[in-house]
């Protein structure tokens, strides 16, 4: 089975990860979200180790290509996933983490993409193992991305990341996701504050 998953869809800072993982290793994959950095870097390593793995980033500023065509996050998901599916270039049943509210739809859109047969499920990560060791791969490749850039995690959330937004615009560096309304929204209150001292 190949599981598939991605990481950062909603972060403003930073690219978004999506890996593939052909599974066939004799251990299991925990969630995730339950472990720690460390122990998701030592599993991700071993998951590189015993299985085929295949990782695609999109950058910031492809996803704000993307969006600014009229082109939505659904269908950058779609696109991603595929790519994925394709830069492992490996047979097998295809099982991706629905990132649509129907993973019916999600599952047809991608397999019209890849010659595999494909499923998605919502929480498939909690579910297959080959999901979950994608999961880990997608999230270990994004955190090493974005660690060197002092922007916390890079989600909206994420105060530190709030307040590197503030201190970059609104002239962004290109791994911001210009087209995110909270990194907008603070360029245009550093604009409407710099007019304002003018």
């Amino acid at each position: 089975m190949i599981g598939v998953d991605e990481a950062g869809k909603g972060a403003v800072v930073g690219s978004m990860y999506v890996a593939a993982v052909r599974f066939d290793a004799g251990f299991g994959v925990p969630d995730s979200k339950r472990l720690s950095s460390d122990e998701r870097e030592r599993l991700a390593e071993r998951v590189r180790d015993e299985c085929n793995v295949g990782v695609v980033e999109v950058t910031a500023d492809e996803v704000d290509a993307y969006v600014g065509e009229g082109g939505g996050m659904n269908d950058l998901m779609v696109e991603a996933h595929a790519r994925a599916v394709d830069a492992l270039d490996a047979p097998g049943r295809v099982v991706c983490d629905a990132s649509d509210v129907s993973a019916e739809r999600f599952a047809r859109r991608v397999g019209e993409r890849v010659p595999n047969t494909v499923e998605a499920e919502h929480g498939a990560d909690e579910t297959y193992d080959s999901v979950g060791a994608a999961s880990v791969s997608a999230k270990v490749e994004r955190d090493a991305s974005v660690s060197g850039y002092g922007a916390g995690s890079g989600y909206p959330g994420d105060t530190e990341t709030v307040e590197y937004l503030r201190e970059k615009a609104p002239d962004y560096p290109a791994h911001v996701r210009e087209s995110w309304s909270t990194a907008e929204r603070i360029a245009r209150e550093k604009e409407q504050t710099g007019f304002d001292d003018f």
